[in-house]
């Protein structure tokens, strides 16, 4: 007798398991036969021992293309589960036509657990029975009606749409606070640079806040006493064009930025200089001048003369 092939038999390419196949089983244990449509006859000869127990090698099976599913069973699994004769014989058909397309496609048909149906090089189907022994419980205890199943369909459906929306929210949330670190620690990094725009605006005899833009602000600079220190001229930008620094001062003045214009003529040009003139200690004046760099953004170094 060939032995069956569990590796082969629990293989994806397989047939799924039908929901029928408990009753197919039972019906089977409590009749000895039964037919399958254009499949042929299952008979389970006498095993002995306990009555609860399919023993596989102890079936036989006859090809006939012909046959038609037991009637009998389709009764049996009316009576079982509550549902309608033509739903239940609706279900069969479909269960063993597709069987039958998985055989002929090469992928054998598992049948109620008991073993594999496939079809050999003359066309014909044939059954190699499973190696172990089938538990064939008391389904009676199972029983549900149409109501019930469908209860615990639309559980199922719910309890993925809560799982799915739970897996969205914690993403969004990680996303979130990913965000609000971000915000947060930028904001911790920029705090001393902030005070520093607050300490140079007091040196210039602006309010505190005149300086305070959403761009990168200047480090802080030491307090200096005024007997010791110097008003510094700070130049970050010039230009030639007339209308470009008056538009750039003017903008700046709009953002109540302590900025200064001047001018000076050369033999055939005009340049003009925006400033900051702050007044701090010589050896804080190259201190100064890389905070303002990087608040101004400039790309050419800030010049630095004594005013």
């Amino acid at each position: 007798m060939q032995r069956f092939d569990f590796n082969y038999y629990f293989s994806p390419q397989i047939a799924k398991v039908s929901k029928y196949d408990q009753y197919i089983k039972e019906y089977l244990l409590k009749n000895s036969e039964l037919s399958i449509e254009k499949i042929g006859t299952f008979k389970l000869g006498a095993s002995g021992g306990d009555s609860r127990v399919i023993h596989p090698q102890f079936i036989t099976f006859q090809f006939n293309k012909k046959a038609q599913t037991s009637e009998e069973l389709v009764d049996f699994i009316v009576a079982e589960t509550g549902k309608s004769k033509s739903l239940v014989s609706s279900d069969l058909t479909s269960l063993f036509d597709d069987g039958r397309q998985f055989a002929n496609l090469g992928k054998p048909f598992m049948f109620a657990d008991l073993g594999m149906v496939s079809i050999n090089r003359q066309g014909e189907f044939e059954f190699v029975p499973g190696a172990g022994n089938v538990s064939v419980a008391d389904n009676s205890h199972n029983i549900k009606t149409p109501g019930e199943s469908a209860g615990s369909g639309q559980r199922g459906r719910n309890a993925v749409i809560f799982i799915a929306f739970l897996i969205i929210a914690l993403v969004a949330g990680g996303i979130g606070w990913g965000i609000y670190k971000y915000i947060y620690q930028k904001r911790d990094n920029t705090t001393v640079e902030t005070a520093a725009i607050a300490d140079t605006a007091n040196h210039l005899g602006k309010p505190a806040d005149s300086l305070a833009t959403s761009a990168q602000k200047p480090e802080n600079v030491a307090n200096t006493a005024a007997g010791d220190s110097a008003f510094f001229k700070f130049i970050f930008e010039t230009t030639t064009n007339s209308y470009r620094a008056h538009k750039r001062y003017d903008s700046l003045k709009s953002w109540k930025e302590p900025v200064l214009l001047d001018s000076v003529v050369h033999d055939t040009s005009t340049a003009y200089h925006l400033f900051i003139r702050i007044r701090l200690l010589p050896k804080d004046t190259a201190y100064v001048r890389d905070s303002l760099q990087r608040y101004y953004a400039r790309p050419n170094p800030i010049r630095i003369q004594p005013n």
